[in-house]
Formats: C-alpha cells, structure tokens, sequence
C-alpha cells in the first residue's frame, strides 16, 4: 500500500493495486474505489498541472 500525499504532506489518500482507498475525515469510514488502473494523477493549483509519478 503507498501512501499519495498532496504537496503538503498531508495525506490525501493510500493506493493498493488499481484500489483508491479514500478515508472520511468527518466519519472515518473508509471508502474503496475500484479501478480497473490508474493512468495519471494531477494536482492544479490555478492554470498550473503538476503530474505525479503513480507507479
């Protein structure tokens, strides 16, 4: 399991396989989303895309 964290640091989800698992920050649930893989992850902050390496 990796860790995605936003510029930040702070933890924005965790990744296992083609699974995004996402954690409510009001319930702590967690939630699974099922992917069949991921292609590109981007942050935008205004006009400005940073991609990030998801492998």
């Amino acid at each position: 399991m990796k860790d995605f964290r936003c510029t930040c640091k702070k933890i924005v989800c965790q990744i296992e396989g083609d699974v995004v698992i996402i954690k409510c920050r009001h319930c702590k649930r967690y939630i699974h989303i099922h992917t069949k893989g991921l292609i590109d992850v981007e942050f935008k902050v205004d006009d400005a895309v940073k991609h990030l390496n998801i492998g």
